[in-house]
């Protein structure tokens, strides 16, 4: 009966002591060995520094994520209406004379320079006419000067030096009157341009008014279009374009605006615009419609990349790296989005480092990469990891 008490009583003891030792293993609590050997080992627990190894030990978790850099820009404001062309430069070409043409040096479509005759009619009258005055011009001019000698000699009177000096002048006009009427003649070319279609041909009757042909300079052409009064604000001279034609056809070519009207057209609200367009191999043709885009810079803003953003029940926010190097998080509102680019405000500044691919990833206060080296914003993102952080392109 002894031995039998004496081994209850040594298997109690010793289940006691299993117990306490696991619920002191459970709590945590080291032993004093495991105590020291972690005060010994540098960068143990006991130094203060949280183990990478537990993901629940909060700011020693890294995530993989790419940084990249808050920029300054600007709100665009893309203007896009619909636009008529005309030539740079365009007239109506007409006769000043009547009579029969002689000869029609006209191709239509064909490029002309200034100075080139178009039309050629009749001339024979103005020609006889000019001849005639050539020929009395020297014998005048001779008599204004001997009379004007004879005069200073008392050889003859001031009268008849006078009346000779008149008729000088007098056939200088009509020798003048007479190349003028022989040049009206010949119907040339004002400028530079491509000649339209006419209808004269040798030999028909034209009438002084008569419309020969048409010219344009299309070298460059103006492309007219009208702007809502709410868009008046962000058009100004010299503020870049470019036109395409409204069929898709052709590549869009650049160019400036170069006129404003002075007021808000009162029946359409709309402003008067004129656009200046190169166009150097002809695309652009005088009368035809051209959509027109126009952008411009209007209140300043934050871009941040589009992976950037996150969503909760608070709104739009990113992740930022704060200056202890842990996640902040950034509320933000959205102004704009342009392709991958975010244009934001909110509680961010320009140079501030952001979570971008892989930032849904990224939790409150858990470690983010710093920058090895701060470069000139182009949305410069660093990936974070096991590697060491490198730079990467846009």
């Amino acid at each position: 009966m002894r031995p039998l008490i004496l081994g209850l009583l040594c298997g109690a003891v010793a289940g006691a002591t299993a117990t306490a030792t696991i619920t002191m293993w459970r709590s945590g609590d080291d032993t004093p060995g495991q105590a020291a050997t972690q005060q010994a080992r540098p960068g143990g627990a006991a130094a203060g520094r949280p183990n990478p190894g537990r993901r629940g030990g909060g700011r020693g978790y890294a995530p993989a994520v790419e940084m990249a850099t808050a920029e300054e820009a600007a709100i665009k404001k893309v203007i896009s209406v619909i636009g008529e062309a005309r030539a740079l430069r365009s007239v109506a070409i007409t006769s000043e004379v009547t009579g029969l043409v002689e000869q029609v040096a006209i191709v239509s479509g064909q490029k002309v320079k200034r100075g080139d005759v178009l039309v050629q009619v009749e001339n024979d009258g103005p020609t006889i006419d000019l001849n005639r005055a050539r020929a009395q011009y020297p014998i005048a001019k001779a008599n204004a000067a001997r009379f004007k000698e004879l005069a200073a000699a008392d050889a003859a009177s001031e009268q008849e030096a006078e009346t000779a000096f008149n008729a000088l002048k007098t056939l200088e006009a009509e020798l003048q009157a007479a190349e003028y009427a022989l040049a009206q003649r010949s119907i040339a070319a004002p400028f530079d341009g491509i000649a339209g279609l006419t209808d004269i041909e040798p030999g028909d009757y034209i009438r002084a008014g008569d419309i020969v042909t048409t010219l344009d300079d299309t070298s460059s052409v103006v492309i007219q279009f009208a702007v809502p009064q709410e868009l008046a604000a962000f058009i100004n001279i010299g503020q870049s374009v470019n036109a395409r034609l409204t069929s898709g056809g052709g590549v869009k070519l650049d160019g400036s605006v170069t006129a404003l009207d002075s007021r808000i057209d009162p029946q359409s609200r709309t402003l008067r615009v004129e656009a200046t367009v190169n166009n150097p191999n002809g695309a652009l043709i005088p009368g035809a419609v051209f959509n027109i885009e126009a952008t411009s810079d209007g209140a300043p803003a934050i871009a941040v990349p589009g992976l950037a953003l996150q969503w909760d029940r608070s709104g739009a926010y990113v992740w930022k790296r704060g200056e202890d190097g842990a996640a902040v998080r950034a509320g933000v509102s959205i102004l704009q989005r342009n392709d991958d680019i975010i244009l934001v405000e909110g509680d961010i500044a320009v140079g501030d480092l952001i979570a971008a691919d892989g930032a849904d990833r990224v939790r409150r206060g858990v470690p983010l990469p710093a920058p090895q080296t701060r470069s000139k914003p182009s949305v410069n993102r660093q990936r974070s990891g096991a590697a060491a952080p490198a730079i990467l392109g846009n």
